[in-house]
């Protein structure tokens, strides 16, 4: 995995989201602060215009939230651990406790939108996602991650 796109400073555990609009929320000011955002409020729009077309609900308790747009100022990806169950609408009917978020900036999305299926492939394997679900050391969650080859 590209260190620019994914690293150990991009792994968050939230205590305090409960609802989807929080998880939101917390993905959009996480991505702020690591300046991959131009405007957050912008990019929690997209997140939600977004989930409004289809669920970012994967299977087993992940989520894979994402949106193309010119306020995404580069390529990221975050992986953020809920402590609570999200109620999420997600494809298997289970809440969500882990989201890998995507900004995917307009200029190149097509390379970009690559890393998502990238990641939904990688999340076929049970032991992938059983590590995601429950790791909690950075180090150890971003060496899992790095299994996604971009």
């Amino acid at each position: 995995m590209n260190a620019e796109v994914f690293n150990q400073e991009h792994i968050l555990v939230d205590q305090t989201a409960t609802t989807q609009e929080e998880a939101f929320q917390v993905i959009a000011d996480f991505a702020d602060q690591l300046g991959f955002v131009q405007d957050k409020q912008t990019y929690l729009e997209g997140l939600k215009e977004r989930e409004k077309e289809a669920t970012t609900g994967f299977k087993d308790h992940i989520a894979i939230p994402h949106c193309k747009s010119t306020t995404n100022l580069k390529p990221g990806m975050f992986l953020v651990k809920f402590e609570q169950d999200i109620p999420w609408n997600a494809l298997d009917g289970k809440p969500v406790n882990v989201a890998f978020a995507l900004t995917i900036p307009e200029e190149g999305s097509a390379e970009h939108l690559k890393l998502l299926s990238l990641i939904a492939r990688k999340l076929i394997d049970q032991n992938f996602r059983e590590g995601v679900l429950n790791e909690n050391d950075p180090e150890k969650l971003t060496e899992i991650i790095d299994q996604i080859a971009f």
